[in-house]
């Protein structure tokens, strides 16, 4: 479903992919829905673990570390390529209208995430180093959906330069050093 569109690929040819009978599918999902909601949990929960283990274990300050975060997904896509975004997003744009549990599904990965960065936002308010302006959860929404929304036009422009200024902005303006850290 990263190559092609959620209305475009077919039970069938995901059993064909995988080389899974039907009967063996239906036991495990009652519908495409249902394992479209199971992929957005599966990738969310990945997403989440790379997301945390990526803050936590980055040397630097919070705010480094955000920025980091955000500056290595940067060279994955300079190296292969901007065709491919994030599964999650793609879903939510394609899925109009999404029933009520797949769309339960997808805003709890999208809060999932956002409270990690908003984590990490704070851990940085309370060092002096991110400005306590905002409050840490408004400010990673913001982030998280400035991300999301660059990811989409680095797919539309096949180049880098949205999340360029993704990354410009955001640590210029968004969350600027503070000029007094405390330590």
């Amino acid at each position: 479903m990263v190559a092609k569109s959620y209305h475009a690929v077919g039970i069938q040819e995901i059993l064909t992919t995988v080389d899974v009978p039907k009967g063996s599918f239906y036991h495990y999902f009652e519908s495409k829905e249902a394992f479209g909601i199971a992929i957005i949990e599966y990738y969310g929960e990945q997403l989440a673990k790379s997301i945390a283990e990526k803050l936590a274990n980055e040397k630097g300050s919070p705010r480094e570390k955000i920025q980091k975060y955000f500056l290595g997904i940067r060279d994955y896509y300079a190296i292969h390529g901007c065709g491919r975004g994030c599964l999650v997003a793609k879903l939510a744009i394609e899925v109009e209208n999404p029933s009520a549990a797949m769309g339960d599904a997808l805003k709890r990965e999208f809060d999932k995430w956002t409270a990690l960065f908003a984590s990490c936002i704070r851990e940085g308010q309370k060092m002096g180093e991110i400005s306590l302006e905002y409050d840490a959860e408004s400010m990673a929404e913001f982030l998280y959906t400035s991300w999301e929304g660059a990811l989409i036009r680095m797919q539309v422009n096949r180049d880098l330069a949205p999340i360029d200024k993704f990354i410009e902005h955001s640590f210029d303006r968004i969350i600027p050093r503070q000029k007094h850290v405390v330590n």
